[in-house]
């Protein structure tokens, strides 16, 4: 932790002590407006090769086709790519081509406050809108590929509606709750706090945390999908894909080791076993 951090969470952790609803009001707000990082070199070259399309004034998606698919007059299997909390549609590119190459046309999509697409503010909720809101532009898609907060917001947005044959999530955590019990803590917040911004957290979306749980907001799950999670991943625990096989009856899951959380969107070893599985 650098030392700016350390400052701002030891005052996290007086503040909890004396007042711990505006500790958890303050915390939330800053758990909200994610970071936006500059893109890297590889990822202006994938920027280059796709077509950006608005799906609406402030959603922004980019589509990746082969050349032999943009000839042919049979239309293509469709694949959404649905990246994670502070991260952007160019950052799933590792995957494209190989799906191109299953015959995918691929569409990634940014999150509200993420990447190309506008605002400030984000939440697993606004994530789910987002997904159900790119089905409406798009149709159905055949395949989705979720990393992260990405994957969590698809398994939950399949209770809403969402439609797809085969779903991959990777590195996802199945249990919002758990997202902000683990963030609240990190930044200093205890106990009574951590439940006031849980509370807040509920009031701010509309949506209690615990009606962000992939396997309380609908029945047996029946998609055929691939669940893939790292052992070493320190940002979202292995334990939050497992608890999932229960409820997604057609579900297998794919364990990594050394690969952590963020370098598993670009394994060979993971992009041929979810080509394997598409």
């Amino acid at each position: 932790m650098n030392i700016a951090f350390t400052a701002y969470r030891i005052s996290n952790q007086i503040k909890s002590m004396f007042a711990p609803s505006s500790a958890a009001k303050s915390a939330l707000n800053r758990f909200i407006r994610p970071r936006r990082f500059t893109p890297k070199a590889w990822e202006h070259k994938a920027e280059a090769s796709g077509t950006r399309i608005a799906i609406s004034s402030k959603i922004s998606a980019i589509r990746w086709r082969s050349s032999s698919s943009e000839d042919s007059k049979i239309p293509n299997k469709k694949l959404l790519l649905v990246h994670g909390w502070e991260s952007r549609a160019t950052q799933m590119y590792g995957l494209v081509p190989a799906l191109l190459n299953k015959g995918y046309e691929v569409i990634a999509i940014d999150m509200p406050a993420h990447g190309h697409s506008h605002g400030n503010i984000s939440h697993a909720e606004a994530f789910i809108q987002t997904i159900l809101l790119t089905q409406q532009h798009f149709g159905e898609f055949d395949a989705i590929v979720g990393h992260s907060l990405g994957a969590a917001a698809s398994s939950i947005a399949l209770s809403r509606g969402l439609n797809t044959q085969k779903l991959v999530l990777i590195s996802g955590p199945s249990n919002i709750a758990n997202v902000l019990t683990r963030f609240s803590q990190y930044v200093g917040l205890n106990n009574k706090a951590t439940q006031h911004f849980l509370t807040h957290a509920g009031n701010l979306v509309g949506k209690q945390p615990s009606d962000l749980d992939a396997i309380n907001v609908t029945d047996d799950i029946l998609v055929n999908t691939l669940v893939i999670h790292d052992q070493n991943d320190v940002e979202v625990p292995m334990s939050e894909s497992q608890r999932l096989m229960d409820k997604f009856k057609n579900a297998e899951l794919f364990i990594t080791q050394g690969l952590g959380h963020r370098q598993i969107l670009k394994s060979e070893e993971v992009i041929d076993r979810v080509s394997a599985f598409l």
